[in-house]
Parts: structure tokens; C-alpha cells; sequence
């Protein structure tokens, strides 16, 4: 069971990071194509604006399952170094499940939201406005993911510290 959830996190991490790849490429043009047009043949796309915020915000809700996934968060440094060891792997393990409670909300919150969006973007080619919303429950689904494997590595953690604690 835990390496099939390695597999299915290692799978989602290398596809988020593909794709979070592809955006900042794809949001780097964009905004190269447009500082062009508009400073050198005075001229700017009307969609690279709306193009260009969706890639950043997109590219922003997704690393934040990257982050969570590498434990790059900001995190509680100064109270784990006067805590022992064990309590310090709890508060992180607490900390990583208040992530997750989050992420369930974020995503249940964020379906229904993106789904009662009204209206169309012109500048897109009358695309709904309610898909590049969908952003939000999509970024909640891979931080589910994402706690899920840190909160498996975590318990795996507590075990082995206590164990340690145990026979020392």
C-alpha cells in the first residue's frame, strides 16, 4: 500500500513539475512577446495581460504542492530546535496535517466556486471564465496528494523517533 502511494506521488510530483515547467516557459513568452509588441512596434496583444496572470496564479496554486511535497515551507525552525526531537516530528506532522484539512477544503470550496463562475473572457476567444478556475480545486487535489506522502513519511518518522527514544 505505502509504495503504491510512493508511486502515484512520484508520478503527480513529476507531471506538477513538468507542467509547472511548461507554464513558466509558456508565461517568460508571453510576457516577452508582449513587452515587444508594445515597446518596439507600440502595438501590445489585447489577451497577453489575461494570459499571462492566469499562468503566474496557475503556476503559483501549483508549486504550493511542490512545496509541501519537499517540506520547503516555512515552517516552526526556532520552536523545533528547544522542543525534543520527538515533539518537534509531531508539531511538523501536526503542522502537514493541518495542510491536508486545508487542501480538503480548498478543493470542495474551490470545485463549487469554479463551477458557479458566469461569464466569458473576449480576449480568449469567449473561453468560460470558469476554466481557468478550475485551477483551484486541481491545486487542492495535488496538495492532497502531496500531505498524503508527507504525512505517511511523517508517521514512518514518528515511529522511528520514538523507537530511538525507546531503547535509549
Amino acid at each position: 500500500m505505502i509504495y503504491l502511494l510512493q508511486r502515484i506521488e512520484h508520478g503527480v510530483a513529476w507531471l506538477t513539475d513538468a507542467i509547472c515547467n511548461l507554464v513558466l516557459l509558456a508565461l517568460t513568452l508571453v510576457v516577452l512577446y508582449s513587452v515587444v509588441l508594445r515597446y518596439v512596434f507600440a502595438n501590445p496583444p489585447f489577451w497577453s495581460d489575461v494570459v499571462s496572470t492566469f499562468a503566474n496564479v496557475g503556476m503559483i496554486l501549483l508549486g504550493l504542492s511542490i512545496t509541501v511535497r519537499e517540506r520547503e515551507l516555512i515552517a516552526m525552525q526556532a520552536i523545533y530546535e528547544k522542543v525534543s526531537p520527538l515533539l518537534a516530528v509531531v508539531f511538523d506532522a501536526f503542522w502537514n496535517l493541518l495542510i491536508m484539512v486545508f487542501s480538503v477544503v480548498f478543493t470542495i470550496y474551490g470545485f463549487k466556486a469554479a463551477a458557479k463562475v458566469p461569464g466569458f473572457y473576449w480576449e480568449l476567444g469567449m473561453m468560460p471564465q470558469s476554466y481557468p478556475m478550475m485551477i483551484v480545486p486541481v491545486s487542492g487535489v495535488l496538495l492532497i496528494i502531496a500531505c498524503s506522502g508527507v504525512l505517511v513519511r511523517d508517521a514512518i518518522r514518528i515511529h522511528s523517533v520514538w523507537r530511538a527514544r525507546r531503547s535509549a
